[in-house]
């Protein structure tokens, strides 16, 4: 099929165009310039001592840059040249602005950022090397100023921020009249560009919101391998298996720590599964509108303390009153501190979000069940038990799964209130004080330097930080499993 063309002109119209037509190449040769002035600037002098013939360029890492650059008034070196940050800025602005050499607006807003940004910057670093310069004025042989480097940069960024506007502007312009005033084609008729480069645009950005949490992710990830294998090549197997965990003194037993992390996981889910299930089956099933317009802002408050706050309830008041009270009846005498004071804190603190999972999950049951099971004759214990709950059961094991992978990661409620301190001795008891994982990897990195000094004492947190990951991918994909096996679909 070949395109149509249907003369539909007026009088005046080819004044309108040729007016329009015009400044359309205005922005394209004003993103040009501004692109190759940045990609000149580096290669300029930034620093010029006056008098003397002595220049310094953008890629000399000495200089007093706002990224990395050198304090001259304490006499340290500086470690990044700025001039390679301009040259990659140019080259991501020059890969942005692609469009506007086809005279399409759609990068005008980010061209017109980036330049602005890179304009402060450069204005600001004036103020930088004035203010390092005038530190070290009388160790040098004469006056420092900006050189041509300097005043390229701040022209090319303003000549960035000059093409956003007047492509916003101008393209703008010939966009809405482009069909009014030539031919009519299968193409003008295709819709404005000016939308469908604003779809693209948020697809992009979209694109890059999801690649930037694939990146972070990769990165965390790889951060904690690399250090982990640092320490697992190096560490004697033999500390890893002892008696405790006392990382100064290298005694590295992670049993200590599992074991520890796996008790107050338990006694949290005892507390969080009940609580928080029994309040998602009253709010789906049995409260009316009015009573859980009440209380549901009420558990999201209760999801809202913070863990610190819960911490020191659950040392001050949940140790003394409810743990000490219960171990009191075996004969025994609990610490102040101990697991199972930890265990209930985070297990009140993990109840709000096991009611809510919970809660979405019966109700994404079709109600047609509902009604069947009542018209049969169920009473409505009989149909949450029998109906609704079995139809939601996907759901209720993500919700344990993500209650239980929010306990095993949770810092602040343990490492108050579970009485282990820097180190811990291994116990299955959770009347006594000891470390999980998280509370022993706080622990250590609030030490003192004495923790760099100590051989593989600080590779030691990503050890532990790396197996703590390991236990709730594999958690979370037993439950991935799990789901898919007895998901119900209606």
């Amino acid at each position: 099929m070949t395109d149509v063309a249907v003369p539909f002109r007026g009088p005046g119209s080819e004044s309108a165009i040729s007016a329009i037509a015009k400044p359309r190449i205005i922005p394209a040769i004003l993103f040009i310039a501004g692109v190759a002035l940045l990609l000149a600037s580096p290669f300029l002098p930034w620093a010029v001592v006056e008098g003397t013939g002595i220049a310094r360029n953008a890629f000399d890492a000495d200089l007093p840059w706002l990224l990395g650059g050198s304090d001259m008034g304490a006499g340290e070196g500086g470690s990044f040249a700025n001039g390679w940050l301009i040259l990659i800025i140019a080259a991501l602005c020059a890969a942005v602005g692609c469009p506007l050499l086809a005279m399409r607006r759609m990068a005008a807003i980010p061209v017109a950022a980036i330049g602005a940004m890179l304009a402060l910057c450069v204005y600001f670093t004036e103020y930088r090397f004035e203010h390092q310069y005038g530190l070290v004025a009388d160790a040098l042989p004469g006056e420092v100023s900006m050189g041509e480097g300097w005043w390229v940069a701040l022209v090319g960024s303003l000549l960035l921020v000059l093409t956003g506007v007047t492509a916003r502007i101008w393209l703008k312009g010939a966009s809405s009249v482009a069909g009014a005033g030539g031919p009519v084609t299968l193409d003008s008729l295709s819709g404005d560009r000016d939308r469908h480069d604003r779809e693209s645009g948020v697809r992009a950005l979209v694109f890059l919101a999801a690649l930037a949490s694939v990146l972070v992710s990769g990165l965390i990830v790889w951060s904690l391998v690399r250090e982990a294998f640092v320490y697992m090549f190096n560490i004697d197997w033999g500390s890893v298996w002892s008696t405790g965990w006392f990382p100064r003194q290298g005694f590295f037993d992670i049993k200590t720590l599992i074991v520890s992390t796996l008790l107050v996981n338990g006694v949290a889910m005892l507390i969080a599964t009940p609580i928080g299930l029994g309040s998602a089956v009253f709010l789906s099933e049995y409260a009316k509108p009015r009573t859980r317009r009440i209380l549901k802002p009420t558990l999201e408050v209760l999801a809202s303390i913070p863990s610190v706050v819960l911490g020191y309830f659950a040392l001050q008041w949940i140790s003394p009153n409810v743990v000490q009270a219960i171990d009191g009846w075996f004969g025994q005498d609990a610490h102040l501190g101990n697991l199972a004071a930890a265990g209930i804190g985070v297990g009140i603190l993990s109840s709000p979000l096991m009611a809510s999972i919970s809660e979405d999950a019966m109700k994404a049951v079709p109600n047609s069940l509902r009604e069947a099971s009542a018209g049969l004759g169920s009473r409505k214990v009989t149909t949450t038990l029998r109906v609704v709950l079995p139809a939601a059961v996907s759901g209720l094991v993500a919700a344990f799964i993500v209650t239980s992978s929010r306990a095993v990661g949770e810092t602040m409620v343990v490492f108050i209130a579970g009485g282990g301190g820097d180190t811990a001795v291994y116990t299955h008891n959770i009347f006594d004080g000891s470390l999980t994982m998280t509370a022993a990897m706080a622990s250590l990195a609030s030490g003192t330097d004495n923790v760099v000094g100590e051989g593989l004492t600080f590779e030691s947190l990503y050890f532990v930080g790396l197996l703590l990951f390991v236990m709730t991918l594999a958690m979370n994909l037993v439950a991935d499993r799990f789901v898919s096996r007895v998901r119900n679909k209606y």
